[in-house]
């Protein structure tokens, strides 16, 4: 049983914003450092909990715990020398602008108390350090550049952790982490000023010992707050406008939220230069800090993916990493060091990336969900950090899928993630990142799905430029073929997907003509659709319904047939579809948009070499009688059929087995589609009865048959559309069986015959 009575929640201390994250990680290092060497911390039901058994040793219950740490602060704290000499408003210069800051240094410098020493310490070697390269005033350029050299080679080594999380000087220059703005400043303000005036005030002048509380634990409380501006770290405390009562909201800072704020940021001090010598990009190099991406929770805009030209820093996403078990500063502190986030082998420079990162296990397996944030531009040229939603760590093995495509995604997105793009590339290319993030964070088939539709749309935008984007030279091409395994993880077991997956797999079984995807756009089949193809009449897919579209698919590939020689109507499937699903299309119970949608995600799958499968279902459904005497015309082979205890079952007669073969009837698509169905079930049923297939009714007693009882029959426009749309609809030998016995009045006497 866990021994609890070292254990204190930190009710202040929370996920979200900004702020309060880095405000226990302030915390746990200060005890840690200061106190308590074998503190730990973690993350709990959204709150931070801190276990120290040498602060807490004495303390027998909450009250007394919470005693102890606000004594520890009030009256123990050293609070780290976070000095930007480089910065403006730095308070180490005499100008007007830095009096502020220069009036909290000389405060501190005033101070005799032993707990300030190392501060004082510092302040006095800057001073110096300036002097000796007689800089009386902000440096700049070269000057500023030189500056950073200096503090970075004379710096003690207390202090580093705090200059590597300001700066980082590579071979480029210098470079910013995005965590403190512009190596300390965000605009026109300085973090430094703000936490040296908050040191004295809190520390030296004591006049915010009833705000502390309210920072660690969330007591409710009056005045605790200051005109401290937050920065980018809390933009619920940063005002403006929506913040609060009235047009423009007040400065709502806690003084100690800001201190121990920032006390947090030193956490961050990672290996940067030996990771920003492995990668490219340098945003990608900071601890778990990457490139925007414009999906998930954010409702960010495509431009928002791009820095603004007034900018001063990149934007980025920070992934703030969570964890449930108690864990020291030394292993939190080396797991922000390193960073990990790996997907495919590389580290993670997006936040798509980093999604696959964490649900394919690419991060430290002691990281149990992160805090996405976002740093954009919003106020003016201020920047403020966005929470986006929290990502849990688990592994989905779907994602894996996503390699397959990571090639022709790689080249759609450097096409449309060009500024100059047109829109509806941008729009396709947001929707496959959406989708992957969506499908990384809650996995299952409906979001693979999603990514299906979405990469599905993507490929119909290009084909209108045969894959060329605006005035990108990049030519993006057809995507291959997805392995068969998009289908197994995506099946929903919906009628909408049966048929769906049941149309995509459409082929024709002596490759004399394409499969269906060459119905749908321009592409060489024969070579792996590896190219686009010049202009094919075989596309008939237009901006039309559903069903006009498979009833032009239907009688396009049966002209090709005929044109080419195909022995056998070139509809045959992997997948077939059953009866109950082609039922409710017929009567218009399915999501039209949604079947289109599927049809052109799961055309993209390459079935070649793969075993054709039969559908999951029975066979008894309510079928409508004209339906099941036309779709005995529309068959990809033969019928065959077994005679088992008295009883005949029919079946396709594939693998070029003999059967009675059906010749088709060219008069019945035009017939459908001109809505007069009587007459093209006329015509089938004098077909089959040729073929040696006599259907229901039969003759009268004077020999006569009664065929033309069908000429009386008659539908709507619609349903007799969606008839011939059906007839493209690949069905099993189950369902022919039951097709079979449906429309004949004795299958044994003819099968004997």
């Amino acid at each position: 049983m866990t021994d609890v009575r070292h254990d204190l929640e930190l009710a202040g201390c929370t996920p979200e914003p900004l702020m309060a994250y880095l405000k226990a990680l302030g915390i746990l290092r200060l005890v840690s450092e200061q106190k308590d060497k074998n503190a730990r911390g973690w993350w709990k039901n959204d709150v931070f909990w801190l276990r120290a058994p040498e602060l807490f040793k004495d303390a027998v219950t909450e009250d007394a715990r919470r005693d102890a740490l606000v004594k520890f602060f009030l009256e123990e704290y050293q609070p780290t020398p976070i000095v930007a000499p480089w910065g403006a408003r730095s308070g180490f210069f005499p100008t007007s602008s830095e009096k502020s800051a220069r009036e909290a240094l000389e405060a501190i410098l005033a101070t005799k108390s032993c707990r300030f020493e190392q501060f004082r310490h510092t302040i006095l070697f800057v001073h110096e350090l300036l002097a000796e390269m007689e800089l009386n005033k902000k440096a700049k350029g070269d000057e500023k550049l030189q500056l950073l050299e200096v503090c970075r080679n004379r710096f003690p080594d207390g202090l580093l952790s705090w200059l590597d999380t300001c700066y980082v000087l590579t071979s480029e220059g210098r470079k910013f982490p995005p965590l403190l703005g512009t190596g300390g400043n965000e605009g026109s303000g300085s973090y430094v000023s703000g936490f040296a005036q908050q040191v004295v005030e809190c520390l030296i002048e004591r006049q915010q010992d009833h705000a502390l509380a309210t920072s660690l634990f969330g007591v409710v409380a009056a005045a605790v707050a200051c005109n401290q501006a937050p920065g980018h770290f809390s933009p619920a405390a940063a005002g403006g406008p929506n913040a609060g009562q009235g047009f423009e909201g007040p400065l709502s800072t806690n003084a100690w939220d800001y201190l121990l704020c920032l006390e947090g940021t030193c956490v961050w001090a990672s290996a940067v230069m030996r990771r920003l010598g492995q990668q490219g990009r340098s945003i990608a190099a900071f601890p778990f800090t990457v490139n925007v991406t414009g999906a998930g929770d954010t409702g960010i805009a495509f431009p928002d993916q791009f820095k603004p030209k007034q900018a001063k820093r990149n934007i980025a996403e920070m992934w703030l990493p969570l964890w449930k078990h108690p864990t020291s500063f030394l292993e939190i502190r080396s797991l922000i060091s390193e960073g990990r986030a790996t997907a495919t082998g590389h580290v993670a420079e997006t936040g798509i990336d980093f999604a696959r990162a964490a649900a394919t296990l690419g991060v430290d397996r002691g990281i149990d969900s992160f805090q996405r944030n976002m740093f954009l531009m919003r106020n003016g040229q201020n920047f403020l950090g966005i929470s986006l939603g929290r990502f849990k760590v688990r592994e989905r093995s779907e994602v894996d899928l996503l390699r397959e495509v990571d090639p022709w995604l790689k080249s759609f997105r450097r096409a449309a993630g060009d500024k100059n793009a047109p829109p509806r590339f941008k729009t396709a290319l947001r929707n496959i990142d959406q989708a992957i993030f969506d499908l990384c964070r809650y996995g299952g088939r409906t979001h693979l799905q999603s990514l299906l539709i979405a990469i599905g749309h993507a490929e119909r935008e290009l084909i209108v430029t045969q894959g060329k984007i605006g005035q990108s030279k990049i030519i993006v091409r057809p995507l291959p073929g997805l392995s068969a395994e998009w289908i197994a993880q995506a099946d929903d077991c919906t009628h909408k997907f049966a048929i769906a997956r049941a149309l995509a797999s459409v082929y024709d079984q002596e490759a004399k003509i394409g499969p269906l995807r060459a119905n749908l756009e321009p592409v060489n089949w024969k070579d792996r659709y590896r190219v686009w193809a010049e202009k094919d009449r075989a596309v008939v897919w237009h901006a039309v319904d559903l069903a006009t579209n498979l009833a032009n698919v239907l009688q396009r590939r049966v002209m090709d047939g005929a044109r080419v020689g195909c022995k056998y109507l070139p509809l045959a499937s992997h997948f077939a579809a059953p009866l109950d699903a082609i039922t409710a299309f017929l009567d218009g119970e399915l999501d039209d948009e949604r079947v289109e949608e599927l049809i052109w995600g799961l055309m993209l799958i390459d079935h070649r070499g793969n075993q054709s499968l039969g559908s999951l279902r029975t066979a008894d459904s309510a079928v409508p009688r004209d339906y099941a005497l036309l779709k005995l015309l529309f068959l990809p082979c033969p019928l065959t059929v077994e005679q088992r205890r008295g009883m005949c079952r029919w079946r396709l007669a594939r693998d070029g087995k003999p059967g009675i073969a059906i010749r088709p009837e060219p008069r019945i698509l035009p017939l459908l589609r001109a809505g007069r169905v009587g007459e093209a079930c006329r015509i089938a049923a004098q077909r089959l009865r040729i073929s040696g297939l006599p259907p229901m009714p039969g003759p009268l007693p004077t020999g006569v048959t009664r065929d033309d009882d069908w000429s009386e029959y008659t539908v709507g426009p619609s349903l007799a559309l969606r008839l011939a749309a059906a007839l493209l609809i690949p069905i099993d030998s189950k369902s022919v069986n039951w097709l079979v016995h449906l429309v004949y009045r004795d299958t044994l006497e003819i099968a004997t015959m």
